[in-house]
């Protein structure tokens, strides 16, 4: 009786064990390692390309690895600037000594996974001069050669000018 109980006691300890140190997680997005990944962001996904062009221009200051993110002709525009934060300040109007960057899913739609297009709207939360800042973008993607492409940046859709 003693045996069973220890063997019933000790599966459940086995199977835990076993799944907290198995998985392969190399393919984990930044958004997974953050803890803001959803169940439709996968390794190739418009939102996972969105976050790794900001994040190679915002977080790593490589325009190399942003161009490898771009169309062609967003890789045109890239190519005049010198650094990730020239990009950052003169292009997208935002500056930051540091930022998270997280998608907003709220209203995401099916049909990107039917279409070679898709709108990923992305949340800049980070600090410059000590000061919080809050920003939006919305990111247009294409699919090219079965890889997702950042094509256009949208201005903050919520931004107001001198109300």
């Amino acid at each position: 009786m003693k045996q069973i109980i220890r063997v019933l006691y000790c599966i459940p300890l086995f199977i835990l064990g076993l799944t907290a140190c198995g998985g392969d997680d190399t393919a984990k997005s930044s958004d997974e390692e953050s803890g803001t990944a959803t169940a439709a962001t996968a390794a190739d996904s418009p939102e996972v390309t969105a976050v790794k062009f900001f994040e190679a221009i915002y977080l790593h200051n490589d325009l190399k690895e942003a161009k490898s993110h771009a169309t062609p002709s967003m890789q045109r525009v890239l190519a005049s600037y010198s650094s990730g934060k020239a990009v950052g300040r003169t292009l997208l109007n935002m500056s930051f000594d540091e930022v998270v960057i997280t998608v907003e899913d709220t209203n995401k739609n099916v049909r990107e996974f039917y279409t070679d297009k898709a709108d990923v709207m992305l949340i800049f939360t980070g600090k410059y001069d000590g000061n919080t800042q809050v920003n939006m973008r919305m990111i247009k993607l294409v699919k090219q050669d079965g890889q997702w492409m950042v094509s256009e940046i949208k201005n903050d859709p919520f931004a107001r000018t001198k109300v």
